[in-house]
């Protein structure tokens, strides 16, 4: 018997742990159903861990719409979780996904590992989950300690976010984001003369004579006919959860998750129905949850973003 705990367990020395997680899984199956669900997230880990193995990362498990991928080498490792959003990103945009874009946070750090049968235990996964967990969509968390191990120009664009405690790890843990957008080592070798770019950094939508905010701060607006939303519409033609509003990379985009569909009226007057979709919103126009606005104009409300300037290649 002690023999077979010395066989099924080997002590790996210093691993990179990495868990990536879809963010608001529970919801989408509850709105979309198990079929539906697990088809967009089963794909979703796929590209994900397609992505590990071709930087040499190998996946210990899934737990539930979370994967568990190990690294010998810190720079594959970091490389990895940018591309990992980034592919996920893509697919989302192309449509590969039967519920409409999906998104995801990752978390890893480079430590002692215990590696037995299919799972790993000790600082690296107990750091890793505790990040993961702390991440919020679209983010990449790691520590002070994986940073050290990398070169300099893959540390660029990363920025301290928290101090924490991990039970089971004697020292606080200082918490890192990775800017993944612009963190990859081939955008840092990129001699492509700069230029600006517009990003918005506030939109604000006004309904009723009540105005309400999406910005960095508040990087999500829900709306719908009943309590609990950001913004309530109380009209027969919205439904319960209609719609929201997010923010993201400067960008602001309006889903529809209701029955009725959503409207985007530009300022020129003409008419876009998202049902069950995604787009991207301009500068200014209005958009009426539930139906047509002649059907529905206790449903519309304006906005309006606002600009400013990035430098980019």
């Amino acid at each position: 018997m002690s023999n077979h705990n010395a066989t099924s367990e080997r002590q790996s020395g210093e691993l990179v742990v990495l868990f990536a997680d879809i963010v608001g899984s529970t919801k989408i199956y509850e709105e979309f159903g198990d079929a539906v669900a697990r088809d967009a997230t089963s794909h979703c880990i796929t590209i994900m861990t397609d992505v590990a193995k071709r930087l040499q990362g190998r996946l210990v498990k899934t737990i539930g719409d979370e994967a568990m991928v190990a690294f010998q080498d810190p720079v594959k490792a970091i490389m990895a979780s940018n591309e990992m959003q980034m592919a996920v990103q893509q697919a989302g945009d192309a449509g590969q996904f039967t519920t409409g874009p999906l998104r995801v946070k990752i978390g890893l750090h480079c430590g002692p590992a215990l590696e037995e049968d299919t799972d790993i235990f000790g600082e690296a996964a107990l750091v890793a989950s505790a990040l993961v967990s702390m991440a919020k969509a679209d983010q990449i968390l790691t520590s002070h300690e994986t940073l050290e191990l990398i070169p300099a120009a893959l540390r660029v664009g990363s920025r301290p976010v928290d101090r924490t405690l991990v039970d089971g790890v004697s020292r606080e843990v200082e918490v890192y984001e990775m800017i993944w957008e612009v963190s990859e080592m081939t955008q840092m070798a990129d001699i492509r003369p700069v230029k600006a770019r517009v990003v918005h950094t506030r939109l604000v939508l006004t309904y009723e004579g009540r105005e309400y905010e999406v910005s960095d701060g508040h990087p999500v607006l829900t709306i719908g006919r009943v309590e609990g939303n950001d913004v309530v519409v109380p009209t027969d033609l919205t439904s319960r959860r209609h719609s929201e509003i997010e923010m993201s990379r400067g960008r602001f985009h309006l889903s529809d998750h209701s029955s009725n569909g959503t409207v985007l009226i530009s300022n020129t007057g003409s008419q876009q129905v998202l049902r069950r979709d995604k787009i991207t919103l301009g500068e200014t126009g209005k958009i009426c949850f539930g139906g047509k606005p002649h059907d529905n104009p206790k449903g519309v409300a304006s906005f309006v973003c606002e600009e400013s300037c990035v430098l980019c290649r």
